[in-house]
């Protein structure tokens, strides 16, 4: 019984892990895939991967010491939410690449 018990509890972290390394990928893949398709221009991907990547160097910062204090989450909710903002404004923008 115990077992089994630690089994499925092995199998929850294991899976929670992978769903967030998918979600991570994800983003990339999507301005990628943006990119690609001509919805994107050079220097849009360029900006939305800098931004991208600031707000990882901020989450890592936010979660180093262990603790994320309400004002870390609240800048970090507004810096994500501007990104999305931001990429939805350079998708739909009829901008396109010419090659």
């Amino acid at each position: 019984m115990k077992k089994l018990i630690a089994l499925s509890v092995m199998m929850v972290v294991l899976s929670i892990a992978v769903s967030a390394q998918i979600a991570e990928r994800t983003r990339k893949h999507s301005i990628r895939h943006e990119f690609r398709t001509g919805d994107l221009t050079r220097p849009e991907a360029v900006e939305l991967r800098r931004d991208q990547l600031q707000y990882n160097t901020m989450q890592r910062r936010a979660k180093r010491d262990g603790i994320v204090t309400p004002y870390e989450r609240r800048k970090l909710h507004r810096t994500k939410v501007h990104n999305r903002r931001e990429a939805f404004r350079f998708k739909h923008n009829r901008q396109r690449r010419v090659i």
